[in-house]
């Protein structure tokens, strides 16, 4: 959970799956929980965004990071110019980094679970 302890020190209101006893919770339970929150989800995985807009899943934001195979501290180095830059997240979107640059694509607002 390094990178989680990393956002944090950066500032980052973020919440970990593990740390609540969520780690079971299959993509659309982990998704409904972020669009419950208002909160976007942090990861690896591209089936987030299939989720969003290929299935309709209630969503809020999905935010994935490429490459998925680095190891911590790979991760923060490749995650530290998104943190320090000025972007909006208060618009549902599923982005994807990679390679230091932003794509997003905005979604309608995610409704209740």
């Amino acid at each position: 959970m390094p990178v989680i302890h990393w956002l944090r020190g950066m500032g980052a209101d973020i919440v970990s799956v593990v740390e609540r006893g969520e780690a079971h919770f299959n993509d659309r339970e982990i998704l409904a929980a972020g669009a419950a929150e208002r909160r976007f989800v942090l990861t690896h995985d591209s089936d987030f965004g299939t989720l969003a807009f290929r299935f309709g899943a209630p969503v809020f934001g999905v935010l994935i990071v490429r490459p998925g195979d680095l190891p911590p501290p790979a991760t923060m180095a490749t995650l530290a110019p998104l943190v320090t830059a000025q972007v909006d997240g208060s618009t549902p979107a599923v982005a994807v980094y990679k390679d230091g640059r932003l794509r997003m694509r905005r979604v309608g607002l995610a409704q209740d679970p």
